[in-house]
């Protein structure tokens, strides 16, 4: 009875709702319809709470060795760690993630998106959904995924499918936002989301080690190649100009080919930089300044080094809240559902069968 009552108090930490034991009679945890716990009325059963415990099953297990060292072995979910018990830890998040779940269910039946809220619900529209993907593979339409979802997938399929449509239900009434409220959102959101990329000028070498004859072996184009970009950044650190140094390699080597260009990074090509240099991207969005020379990249899908040295920078500033007032109300509604939906879960009765939720295997 201890024990219980520890894995009810360190759930009441996670997730603060209202929780008693249920002592009624019931079926023995190892059928696949006892009760393990209700949410609001709801039966978790004990299938569906075996099901969420293979889901944490790996995430407990990485977390105990993350923490604490901890290997999994023989008797690992029994054995305590520094006052942490695997197997209760691994029940306490199973529970808080199927109590968020059932939750949103009830939020959808609510809004007359769904039937109903059981387990077998879910499992007949998981039988609907893969039934009419077989239907339109023969058909020869096109689908997303694979042909038969299994528990796991469909179950985030679902969920991510319901989600959408319960947050544009929830924005009519209980989200509701002005457009004053909106942009005020944009402020506070607007220099994580919605600053135009830089503009930027800059130099840049490029030498390429691709062999024109593929081999099995290594490239022993490429690290000499890399010894000749790593003198020419020792003569860009001192000083001499890109297009100066480039002159006077293609003097001394003409069967060196060093590409010298001037480009321009701005809204419009970063993604092009993004897709096809993306150590370049990286760079350019994060930390070179003007007058600065890059460290030699290596841009692997080019197969060639690169030395690039900034010019120019201008500041991108913001996209406008105009512009961008839909995603700006995307935002401010996957924000402020996930709030909501915190209030629901400390607002809901959570009912735990104390015998069957002990005795629930996990392996």
């Amino acid at each position: 009875m201890m024990k219980f009552k520890k894995i009810v108090v360190a759930l009441l930490i996670v997730i603060p709702i209202a929780v008693s034991v249920m002592y009624y009679a019931s079926a023995g945890a190892n059928s696949s319809r006892a009760p393990v716990a209700k949410v609001n009325g709801s039966v978790i059963t004990s299938q569906e709470f075996e099901s969420e415990l293979e889901e944490q099953r790996a995430t407990v297990i990485d977390y105990f060795y993350r923490l604490n060292g901890a290997e999994y072995g023989k008797n690992f979910w029994k054995t305590d760690v520094n006052g942490d018990n695997p197997e209760d830890t691994a029940k306490m998040w199973a529970l808080k993630e199927i109590i968020r779940f059932k939750i949103e269910l009830e939020l959808a039946q609510q809004h007359g998106l769904i039937q109903g809220t059981s387990y077998d619900d879910l499992l007949q529209e998981m039988d609907k959904e893969n039934k009419r993907r077989i239907a339109a593979v023969n058909a020869r339409e096109t689908i997303y995924g694979p042909v038969q979802l299994d528990e796991s997938t469909f179950m985030n399929y679902y969920l991510s499918k319901l989600r959408t449509q319960l947050k544009e239900k929830l924005s009519e009434v209980e989200l509701r936002v002005t457009e004053a409220e909106l942009k005020q959102h944009y402020e506070l959101v607007k220099d994580t989301l919605f600053t135009k990329e830089d503009r930027i000028r800059f130099q840049k070498i490029a030498v390429s080690y691709k062999e024109n004859v593929q081999s099995s072996t290594n490239n022993p184009k490429k690290p000499l190649t890399k010894k000749l970009m790593d003198s020419i950044k020792i003569s860009l650190d001192k000083g001499k100009e890109m297009d100066e140094t480039v002159r006077e390699l293609q003097g001394q080597n003409e069967a060196i080919a060093v590409r010298y260009t001037e480009e321009e990074f701005n809204s419009d090509t970063a993604s092009t930089y993004f897709k096809s240099q993306a150590v370049l991207y990286s760079v350019l969005t994060d930390s070179l300044e003007a007058n600065q020379v890059s460290s030699v990249l290596d841009e692997t899908m080019q197969s060639e080094y690169v030395l690039v040295k900034v010019v120019e920078r201008e500041t991108g500033g913001y996209k406008s809240f105009d512009e961008n007032e839909r995603n700006v109300w995307k935002n401010y509604v996957d924000t402020t559902y996930g709030a909501y939906l915190d209030k629901l879960i400390r607002e809901a009765k959570v009912e735990i069968n104390e015998s069957n939720y002990k005795s629930m295997p996990i392996h």
